[in-house]
């Protein structure tokens, strides 16, 4: 079997770390709501929190992909993750992409399975930081003023 047939085979005690982030959803007066959102962490991502980087997750678990999907569909433990958290968008097709990334950086795998780590506990500390706002469903509004301004000699010929 070749190692990229190797990472597609994915079983149910493949790694992958889930965590909740909280995020905000626009309601119908235009402000913001917090909404707190359950999705799969890919190993990078997981390696750059854990090098004190800036996130929007309050909440990380690792665990097993047989343990947060069964039957195709996404069973969450809310005893850790909480009641009050809502799947992600293609939670099925991003948790597989997700275990996909550890078993290729298996050296990723910072958090035991079944640790939780939060801003006060765990392997690493997370750097929650509310500043760092995700906005679901926001609109983006390009202007001129975003176009990146380019060096007078950038096209030009030098001699």
């Amino acid at each position: 079997m070749s190692y990229t047939q190797q990472l597609a085979h994915l079983s149910a005690m493949d790694y992958v770390v889930v965590g909740v982030a909280l995020c905000y959803q626009k309601n119908a007066e235009g402000k913001t709501d917090p909404v707190r959102v359950v999705e799969p962490i890919p190993a990078t991502a997981l390696e750059a929190m854990s090098r004190g980087n800036r996130t929007s997750y309050l909440k990380i678990y690792a665990t097993t992909l047989g343990a947060v999907i069964v039957d195709q569909r996404p069973v969450l433990p809310t005893d850790i993750l909480g009641e009050d958290a809502h799947v992600c968008h293609d939670f099925l097709g991003r948790t597989q992409a997700a275990a996909r990334t550890y078993k290729a950086k298996s050296d990723l795998r910072l958090v035991p399975v079944g640790e939780v780590c939060t801003p006060e506990t765990g392997q690493f500390r997370l750097h929650y930081d509310p500043a760092f706002r995700r906005i679901l469903g926001g609109e983006r509004l390009i202007s001129d003023s975003d176009n990146v301004k380019q060096h007078s000699h950038t096209h030009k010929t030098l001699v």
